[in-house]
């Protein structure tokens, strides 16, 4: 497995791909690291580096693509690689496609960490404290970051062709952001089949269970309709609706379809419908709308109202909470 994570200086690239490593035993290939690495050694090649990197200007796709090459060329890495922080531009990006291609190997998934200008001010003052890196301060930042910005459009459209792009939030907390890209990565057949020995009767036997669509492990002794309403956002009718269009009978058990039916459904859910994530984000960014309209919804909303036209009065343990029941006490009856 081949993984490119990339996003702004300071998007926490580093950090996620840090944790992949220790989740799934893959190596890091930070250009970062290897910049800095030749700088530390006090070569012609890190003097050079120092130079590009202290101007705020991006260093060269020779000199970062024969550093790459390198670990790319090594056996001992072959389908291990975390890609952080490369590529940065196009060229870069068929580049690396080229050079693993050479080898035998390919790219099996890309994430952007999505970061806005404001944020990553604040991450690199919090990390110039507590690194004391020579190229974190607030000029050369937004200077980079703009770079960043101007050249990262055309491999956005480049790896959106391929299908290998997916978009990760990255200003949520480090857990929250390693959770959505763990489940990304566990789902990138989109089947995850979990093996476990178990002995009956005397016997060994195998259970392999769980196919895994859009971050979540749905049931397989359950019908295709069934099961898909355990992903946020697909309800019985749209289940019913994704199996007729993909022309799988929507009574056959998640257990009897092949891997090729699962990635049929995964990407045609991908295609066509907000789910899990993304529209638990949606929902909460209107409703928050609303609230700062201070419009008569909103104000239901701030209320932890009812506000679908439910009668309010039928419903006063939404804002009174679990009714408690006292021992010896009877109920009030509501009055009419």
């Amino acid at each position: 497995m081949n993984i490119v994570i990339f996003g702004p200086p300071g998007a926490g690239k580093g950090t996620q791909s840090n944790l992949i490593v220790q989740k799934f035993k893959l190596h890091q290939l930070s250009t970062g690291e290897l910049l800095r690495q030749e700088i530390k050694n006090n070569t012609e090649l890190g003097k050079e580096i120092k130079e590009i990197i202290n101007a705020g200007s991006l260093v060269s796709d020779i000199i970062v693509g024969n550093l790459i090459e390198k670990h790319i060329s090594n056996p001992i890495f072959k389908n291990r690689l975390i890609f952080d922080g490369y590529p940065r531009n196009l060229i870069q990006a068929k580049n690396l496609n080229h050079l693993l291609k050479k080898y035998d190997q390919k790219i099996d998934i890309v994430l952007k960490l999505s970061v806005s200008l404001e944020i990553i001010k604040k991450r690199i003052l919090e990390r110039k404290t507590l690194e004391k890196r020579a190229d974190d301060n607030q000029e050369i930042a937004i200077k980079r970051y703009q770079t960043y910005e101007t050249n990262i459009k055309p491999v956005i459209d480049f790896y959106k062709q391929t299908n290998l792009l997916r978009v990760i939030n990255g200003e949520t907390t480090i857990s929250e952001i390693s959770n959505e890209i763990s489940g990304l990565i566990e789902g990138i057949k989109g089947w995850l089949w979990e093996i476990r020995q178990y002995k009956y009767a005397g016997k060994q036997k195998t259970h392999k269970f769980m196919a895994r669509i859009a971050g979540i492990n749905i049931p397989q002794n359950k019908i295709v309709s069934i099961a898909l309403t355990y992903i946020h956002g697909i309800g019985l009718h749209s289940s019913k609706k994704i199996c007729k269009a993909l022309e799988i009978p929507s009574s056959k058990r998640v257990n009897e379809l092949s891997e090729e039916q699962v990635l049929k459904i995964r990407e045609f859910i991908d295609a066509n419908h907000k789910v899990e994530g993304d529209l638990r984000r949606e929902v909460s960014v209107n409703i928050k709308r609303l609230v700062d309209l201070a419009c008569y919804k909103g104000s239901r909303h701030k209320k932890k109202l009812p506000v679908r036209g439910q009668r309010t009065q039928c419903n006063a343990r939404t804002r009174k909470g679990k009714a408690i029941a006292i021992a010896g006490k009877k109920l009030t009856p509501l009055k009419k």
